[in-house]
């Protein structure tokens, strides 16, 4: 096996392929991400082969060993599925060592493990149980607006995006400029619905008298044409 992904480069290892990480790896190859599969057992392990576009080792991702194998010195990602939250503090702190640049991302069940997983190097924890509790019960507050979060995430993205757009090669002419004098929405057609400034807060359908710099992070809304025109219009003009 190793034979077959020993070039690959930049991709996102995922730990697991349970219920979670079935989910992850679909979502990210929907998305054209090279994706690497860690799993041990037999059964899933017949079920991998079957997917052509995804790289997968038989191995257990607790072994540092296995991590080595699997490129994590080498990869963009690592994304931690695994059942027992002691196992995925250990990958967190081995993935961290081998590579500390790699941006990792781990499933927890208990709250109290998500301070050590942080701590252990995470960029973000995620608790499915928590995450299902909290919209099941939005499901009954408001359903039409999760119904429609859910559509615009569940889409293909041949058909609509919404993704985080990094301006930091923003064109010169185009610094300190207010999204109104951009004329994004009517170039582009895509609709910039929130940012990131450099201080890592959020703010929510900007004003169109925001002031633009090349330390913002975009998230724009759109069809792939419409997001790929704005990305145009803010790196070259055009």
């Amino acid at each position: 096996m190793q034979k077959n992904f020993d070039i690959i480069t930049g991709h996102t290892i995922v730990c697991g392929y349970g219920r979670n990480g079935k989910q992850t790896v679909k979502e990210l190859i929907s998305h054209d991400q090279k994706v690497l599969v860690i799993e041990n057992n037999a059964e899933e392990i017949e079920v991998l082969k079957s997917f052509s576009e995804v790289y997968y080792l038989v191995g257990n991702a607790t072994h540092d060993d296995v991590l080595q194998v699997a490129g994590v010195s080498v990869a963009q990602s690592l994304i931690t599925t695994l059942p027992k939250d002691a196992d995925n503090l250990f990958v967190v702190i081995t993935a961290k060592l081998m590579n500390p640049d790699i941006q990792v991302i781990s499933r927890a069940s208990e709250t109290k493990s998500q301070k050590k997983l942080i701590s252990a190097g995470a960029a973000e924890v995620v608790m499915p149980d928590k995450i299902g509790g909290k919209w099941m019960a939005q499901l009954v507050l408001e359903p039409d607006v999760v119904e429609f979060i859910d559509y615009i995430l569940l889409q293909d993205k041949d058909q609509v995006n919404l993704e985080e757009l990094s301006v930091a090669s923003m064109d010169k002419i185009f610094v300190k400029k207010t999204i109104r004098e951009l004329n994004i929405r009517n170039v582009s057609g895509a609709n910039i619905i929130g940012l990131k400034t450099k201080d890592e807060q959020y703010v929510l359908n900007p004003s169109p008298d925001y002031l633009l710099d090349n330390a913002s992070h975009i998230f724009a809304l759109g069809t792939p044409e419409q997001i790929h025109l704005l990305s145009n219009l803010l790196t070259h003009g055009d």
